[in-house]
């Protein structure tokens, strides 16, 4: 059945009038609608099989009890029913304030999804890249994206080992966390697309680049429960490793979406998974330097 139908059907089934259904967003990916109903507007999406795993990974989420996310209306295979979650972050006056928040929310969703809800994760079909398969999956990336640099993947294996031998945890990856993938109201984060199950800092890849001023010491202070924490060099270690083998989530996620989406991907994005292990060649020097000296992260 598909999106729109089973939309209907599920809100019939619970005496719920569909007013209109509305297109508002189509990539190559994923397609939105908002489905509006006389007790209010909810939101459909859907996604190709490949990048389908966020209606099983929201109904994990809910089944646990992890906070600070949204509970879906219904979600069934490849789609998802979900209420309106109001304006976004990046749109937000007080934006930077709001990130804030979102950033601690978001160390509590880690905290609560390690390790139970991980492990079910994984079972459900969300992407593994737990720090043991890690440098396996990098291998395949970089062989068929990059083959001429195979020389990173030493590097990833070995920050991927160490990482695992200085603070070994596994939980959900939000794979593409930033203002734009963030609710003003409850400052929850959303958009699960690029998810995966992997070391909890692989997130501050992006989180660093494309949140806001003082989001990482936020999220960093609420995940270690300690004022400062950020100021650590031991903890600005870790997260140089993990902020590294970030950019091996990212290229599988772009590659997920490309091998989905077939000849629907636009040229422009095609060259997306080379470009982020590009971004890895052109730093190797420094995350030598920076790895061996254990200073502040590195970004990509």
């Amino acid at each position: 059945m598909d999106a729109v139908a089973w939309a209907r059907s599920v809100l019939a089934d619970r005496g719920t009038d569909v007013l209109v259904v509305e297109e508002v967003r189509r990539r190559a990916w994923s397609t939105i609608w908002r489905v509006s109903t006389a007790d209010g507007d909810l939101f459909l999406k859907t996604a190709p099989d490949g990048v389908a795993a966020e209606p099983a990974l929201l109904d994990v989420l809910a089944l646990h009890g992890v906070p600070h996310v949204q509970r879906p209306v219904a979600a069934a295979g490849r789609h998802v029913l979900l209420p309106d979650g109001g304006p976004i972050v990046r749109l937000a006056e007080d934006r930077d304030t709001v990130w804030l928040d979102v950033m601690r929310h978001y160390a509590e969703v880690q905290w609560a999804t390690e390790p139970a809800a991980a492990a079910d994760l994984v079972v459900a079909g969300v992407p593994d890249l737990r720090l043991p398969v890690l440098p396996g999956v990098a291998a395949e990336l970089v062989a068929r994206w990059a083959p001429e640099h195979r020389g990173i993947v030493p590097l990833l294996t070995d920050a991927a080992v160490e990482l695992d031998e200085l603070m070994p945890m596994t939980t959900l990856e939000h794979g593409d966390l930033h203002v734009g993938n963030a609710f003003v109201r409850g400052a929850v984060p959303f958009d699960w697309g690029d998810a995966c199950v992997s070391h909890p800092f692989l997130s501050l890849l992006v989180a660093g680049r494309d949140g806001a001023p003082g989001g990482v010491e936020a999220y960093l202070e609420t995940f270690f429960g300690e004022p400062g924490a950020a100021d650590d060099p031991d903890v600005q270690h870790i997260v140089g490793l993990a902020t590294t083998l970030g950019v091996v989530s990212r290229v599988l996620s772009w590659q997920r979406a490309i091998d989905a989406s077939g000849d629907g991907m636009p040229e422009s994005y095609r060259s997306a998974p080379r470009e982020w292990l590009e971004t890895l060649v052109e730093g190797m020097t420094g995350i030598e330097d920076r790895r061996s000296a254990g200073l502040e992260s590195w970004r990509g």
